[in-house]
């Protein structure tokens, strides 16, 4: 399921490129964003120091959206739940945006076929998104956009075995029960305003 393209904002002086994660086993890292969620490596070498770095995206317009590097010496690998715990000491989360459930769906079975158990599944009305770790314990989220907002933070467990149309109906009805249901689109625009405006008064 995906909603209309957001709003561009002319002048943004500041926008998210990539995320670069510090790995205790490298090969193990890559192998992970690579084989099981499907990356692609852009670039890799060494910078001074002898440490290796590993570049991979989704996205042909972005030379990389997330950066590996070798050496990481501090904090040990989590386990357990990512919500309600301890979120990890090399980063808060990466969030990875999907095009819709039966994506969402399919990532959690190659995870499982991995081996991997830790999910949380939550319902968090404008999103869909399955919580869990990656091999160096670090938190994950892969997130579907829903075509409704509500204020954030919340959340609801999101029963994935549910088929795309009792998910929606649900959500919805669960969304509008907040009392503050507006559709995505007129808050991404509404946002798209703020953000203009911010940046003006940085001009």
């Amino acid at each position: 399921m995906t909603t209309s393209a957001a709003p561009r904002v002319e002048g943004r002086k500041l926008s998210l490129s990539h995320i670069g994660l510090s790995c205790f086993d490298l090969a193990r890292m890559e192998d992970f964003y690579t084989r099981v969620l499907g990356m692609t490596v852009t670039d890799r070498g060494k910078v001074p120091g002898d440490q290796q770095l590993v570049f991979l995206t989704t996205d042909p317009a972005e030379h990389h959206q997330l950066v590996l590097a070798s050496g990481r010496t501090d904090g040990k690998i989590l386990a357990g739940p990512v919500l309600g715990g301890s979120w990890g000491a090399a980063i808060f989360q990466l969030t990875f945006r999907l095009a819709d459930l039966a994506t969402l769906r399919r990532i959690q079975q190659r995870l499982v076929a991995e081996g991997n158990t830790n999910f949380f599944p939550l319902n968090h009305g404008n999103s869909w998104s399955v919580y869990t770790r990656d091999p160096e314990g670090n938190a994950l989220e892969f997130v579907v956009d829903s075509p409704w907002f509500i204020h954030q933070p919340f959340g609801e467990f999101l029963d994935l075995n549910l088929d795309d149309a009792e998910i929606l109906r649900r959500t919805e009805e669960m969304c509008r029960a907040t009392g503050d249901c507006q559709p995505f689109d007129e808050w991404r625009k509404k946002i798209a305003g703020q953000i203009a405006d911010d940046q003006a008064r940085l001009r």
